[in-house]
């Protein structure tokens, strides 16, 4: 099984290890040029080039010694300059990520780059998938739908208390005090949040508003929160000013 193979090859060496993935059923092994093979990894143009004359390369394949499971800043840059998934094993666990776009400063389209999609795609980068769901429907925020309340109950989130809240947990406030719980937010720690709100404005962390607990609706933790790892968000932001 490929998986297996990346964990073997991420075994032999205490450096990062890297690769490529050849039409998603076969690792080429590289050789990590990095001058800190320890803490970093690069493939050669030549392995590159080498790769893309087998097939097509589908993703790109390294190691962290430490027990890190999540894409570094360095890692997050350059993957986004790949356009294609990163596949990052450590301590004999393989996560494969998507090649999402930056979560800080995205422009906001609803249904394709809007407050779910960021929190979907932060949860990604630090571990845990949450599916999508269908919300082609404009307005049903006002029409008593509570589609963003059903799809978490369906996708392992309970509900806690606003007074209980940890980093990682996701509020569910009102857009205004008449409409259905609509806008979801990550609670980041340190009375900071990390979501995008309307057309207009770019996705951005800040702190949270007094005049938001009057909209808040509701809090929820995933039943997994304990595999959360914030340092995958964490580092995305830090990737954003290397």
């Amino acid at each position: 099984m490929l998986e297996n193979e990346c964990i073997t090859y991420a075994a032999t060496s205490r450096n990062e290890v890297c690769g490529l993935i050849i039409d998603g059923i076969h690792l080429m092994r590289c050789v990590n040029v990095h001058p800190e093979p320890e803490r970093h990894f690069r493939i050669s143009d030549t392995d590159w080039m080498k790769a893309e004359a087998a097939g097509e390369i589908t993703a790109v394949f390294h190691s962290h010694p430490e027990a890190k499971l999540v894409l570094s800043a360095a890692d997050r840059q350059a993957q986004i300059s790949t356009g294609v998934e990163w596949w990052l094993a450590s301590s004999g666990q393989l996560r494969k990520f998507r090649p999402v776009p930056h979560l800080l400063g995205r422009r906001f389209k609803y249904g394709d780059m809007d407050c779910f999609t960021l929190f979907r795609d932060a949860y990604h980068l630090s571990g845990i998938d949450i599916p999508d769901f269908d919300r082609s429907t404009n307005g049903w925020w006002v029409r008593g739908e509570n589609l963003f309340i059903k799809n978490m109950a369906l996708n392992g989130f309970r509900e806690v208390t606003l007074a209980n809240i940890q980093p990682g947990d996701v509020i569910i406030r009102r857009a205004f005090p008449e409409s259905d719980p609509c806008h979801a937010m990550i609670w980041l720690g340190d009375n900071s949040v990390l979501h995008h709100e309307i057309e207009g404005r770019l996705s951005r962390r800040e702190q949270f508003r007094h005049t938001w607990i009057k909209l808040t609706h509701s809090v929820w933790r995933h039943e997994q929160c304990s595999s959360l790892d914030l340092q995958g968000v964490f580092d995305d932001i830090s990737a954003k000013s290397l």
